[in-house]
């Protein structure tokens, strides 16, 4: 993608208008129609989308975002319309998908070359039905495209000629916002929908005028007859700006009047005005009109002009400002080096057995404010799960539709907050585990579902909450369930059982639909059968250091379950030692540290150790033995046993024994080595001690498997 921010803007800001357009489309949908309010939002969605396309020179998005505008500006001027909500529905999420098709091209450096004729040609032909207008098709159309973005806005937006009252706003932005010109082009574009005129000093804000506008401010003098309570809330809820001084002026008159009109005095910059930056007509009507230096009203207009209220200066604070995730991951390394320092500052060897008191203050107020900085840091990067949730509605919707199956989608704990970079993980796991349960779960038959004492619309509920340090993310179907005699047959087919069925619990049966070309549909379909999707989710869920389970109750329905950290970048672990040599064990595995008891380990045939604990036995591994390493610690009662848990599965780990806890900051292991001697078992990662030394973070899901 472009360097340019202003293309990144314009990127960032339709993707997440999209996102909203899609939003309030499903919930009117799911309402039977679009209220009033979600009228207007769209309107001002599409009034966005279309001019940022304008700008950025993309005109076939701008065409359409356009059209678009107008239908519900038909629908909003006209209380007597009869909307068909189906069909606009239909037509503004197809109109959606070809905003997000040509942004993604832009995005990935592609030429944005879409088709927007058929999409238009329809909206043309459901506004004609609308409004029982016969208007052209946008084949039939031959007025010539706009030579530049401003002249489409100029051509657009022409006012007529009677310019009401006049109003003068000198707005000033947030030092450091940068792109001031196209901040306050943002404004005056947003105020066009309401302006019979406007004009600007710098004239175009097109140019590169940045730091004139930075250093004086833009001065922005409009005609209306809207109030000047409007015009100060559109001004104040732009984004960057600092402040802007907001007044009436003497109102022009008509044209049409006989009178001599008013003379308009040129905006007053506190210096005399360059004849290159006289003010600038973004309208493209009619300028309020000069009457003659000798003209008696004129000049009585002049002298004595129509008084109007004082200035007001208002500051509008900014609360949110956007920022490239590059520089917060670029951010949270240097934190992470940080703790890094600080701990090796604080745990050096060399201090060992001195007293130094103040130093040990100053040590641990370093700490303590490294560690806050460390969670600030974090929090800056973590975002709700909201936008990612609210893209499966549109998935239900589809679905829905294809597949002829009526179904409810209910989210909860969309406020639930992760990392960035896991929230970007999340999008394709979830589309999958949703279709799986719209396609196998929730049966075909609404009579069936009836006789089964279930609703005739099936339901799926997805929700997010907080446990501890990870987020658990279920998606829960009142469907089928799952077939344990199906999918064990299907698994002896496919060779994948080692033991007999009645060793296998139902979660373990469960699982094996998570296993690469697993699959119990007969027939392949457009949405399924080819047993790739559950399998995308087991891998994309531990590529991020989470872990799926599957549960199921026949005939009622089915849960998976998604145990996903806060954040990949830091971790809480505990220190242990085996020999000389320290490892890290991550402490959300961890269940249970103790000393064993002899009478606890058990050798089974095959000369495996395992430990009884709490009534059940697991597997022991010994982590010398698994790592090479020599320790004189042989013995259980002399070491401890530390009971490591994942998806359900527990092995206990024995150590010489254990260190302390402490954050640690994940690092991989280094090219070099895994290229040479290939991954290592039993690690999945290292970090740097205090004493600066480097430790192996254990992974338990390879030694629980």
């Amino acid at each position: 993608m472009s360097n340019d921010p202003m293309l990144e803007m314009f990127i960032f800001e339709n993707m997440q208008l999209t996102e909203r357009l899609e939003e309030i489309l499903i919930e009117g949908e799911q309402l039977g129609a679009l209220a009033e309010e979600h009228i207007n939002e769209i309107f001002r969605v599409m009034h966005t989308i279309k001019g940022s396309a304008a700008m950025m020179d993309f005109v076939h998005i701008s065409k359409l975002g356009h059209s678009v505008e107008d239908m519900f500006f038909y629908i909003r001027e006209h209380n007597d319309a009869k909307p068909d909500w189906p069909v606009i529905t239909d037509l503004c999420l197809e109109s959606a998908d070809f905003f997000k098709q040509e942004v993604a091209k832009i995005q990935n450096g592609l030429a944005s070359d879409g088709n927007e004729t058929p999409i238009l040609t329809r909206i043309e032909e459901y506004m004609r039905t609308l409004t029982g207008a016969a208007a052209q098709t946008t084949a039939e159309k031959e007025a010539p495209e706009p030579s530049s973005p401003a002249d489409s806005l100029l051509q657009e937006t022409t006012r007529g000629a009677n310019v009401g009252n006049c109003y003068r706003a000198q707005v000033y932005f947030e030092d450091g916002c940068k792109m001031e010109n196209i901040r306050a082009y943002q404004i005056v574009n947003t105020l066009l929908e309401h302006m019979e005129y406007i004009e600007t000093v710098p004239a175009d804000l097109l140019e590169d005028c940045s730091d004139q506008i930075e250093k004086s401010g833009v001065i922005i003098r409009m005609y209306t007859d809207e109030p000047i309570e409007q015009i100060r809330a559109i001004i104040s809820e732009a984004l960057f700006v600092k402040s802007f001084e907001l007044m009436a002026e003497a109102a022009a008159p008509s044209p049409n009047e006989e009178d001599a009109a008013a003379h308009v005095s040129p905006p007053d910059t506190g210096a005399e005005a360059p004849a290159s930056e006289a003010a600038y007509s973004i309208t493209g009507g009619d300028a309020p009109p000069t009457a003659e230096p000798d003209t008696p009203t004129a000049s009585a207009a002049v002298t004595a002009p129509a008084k109007a209220p004082p200035a007001v200066q208002t500051e509008a604070k900014q609360s949110f400002i956007s920022v490239n995730v590059d520089k917060l991951d670029r951010l949270m390394d240097l934190v992470g080096e940080l703790v890094i320092s600080v701990s090796m500052v604080v745990s050096s060897p060399d201090l060992q057995g001195l007293q130094l008191d103040s130093f040990e203050k100053a040590a641990g107020l370093l700490t303590k404010n490294t560690s806050e900085l460390q969670d600030v840091i974090m929090s800056v990067r973590m975002i709700p799960v909201s936008s990612t949730f609210h893209k499966m509605s549109r998935i239900v919707r589809d679905l829905s539709r294809k597949l002829g199956k009526d179904v409810d989608l209910t989210i909860l704990g969309e406020e639930t907050e992760v990392d960035k970079n896991i929230i970007d993980n999340l999008s394709d796991p979830l589309m999958h585990i949703i279709r799986n349960s719209m396609d196998h779960g929730l049966e075909d038959d609404r009579q069936a579902r009836i006789d089964a004492g279930k609703p005739a619309t099936g339901k799926i509920l997805l929700e997010a909450r907080n446990s501890g340090s990870d987020v658990i993310i279920s998606c829960t179907d009142d469907g089928r369930g799952l077939d344990r005699n199906k999918i064990f047959a299907k698994a002896q087919k496919q060779g994948i059982v080692n033991k007999p069925e009645c060793e296998y619990t139902d979660k373990e049966i469960y699982n094996f639909i998570m296993l690469p070309g697993f699959s119990t549909n007969e027939q392949v379909t457009e949405v399924s059968g080819r047993g790739v999707g559950m399998d995308v989710v087991k891998k994309n869920i531990e590529k991020i250091g989470g872990n799926v389970l599957l549960d199921s109750v026949p005939g009622a329905g089915m849960t998976v379950t998604i145990r996903i950290p806060l954040t990949l970048a830091i971790l809480a672990g505990i220190e242990i030692c085996v020999g000389k040599n320290y490892y890290i064990v991550p402490t959300l595995n961890i269940r249970e540290s103790f000393k064993p008891d002899m009478r606890d380990i058990i050798i089974d045939p095959d000369g495996k150790e395992m430990i009884l604990f709490r009534g059940e036995c697991f597997p022991i591994v010994r982590l010398h033995k698994l790592f090479g390493v020599q320790t004189e610690v042989s013995d259980f009662s002399a070491g401890i046993m530390i009971m490591v848990e994942d998806e359900g599965k527990m092995t206990g780990l024995f150590a010489d024994d254990l260190v302390g806890e402490q954050q640690i900051v994940v690092k991989p292991i280094p090219p070099f080595i895994t290229k040479r001697i290939g991954q290592i078992r039993g690690v999945s990662g290292c970090t740097i001690l205090g004493n600066g030394n480097i430790s192996l973070i254990i992974d338990v899901k390879s030694l629980t498997e």
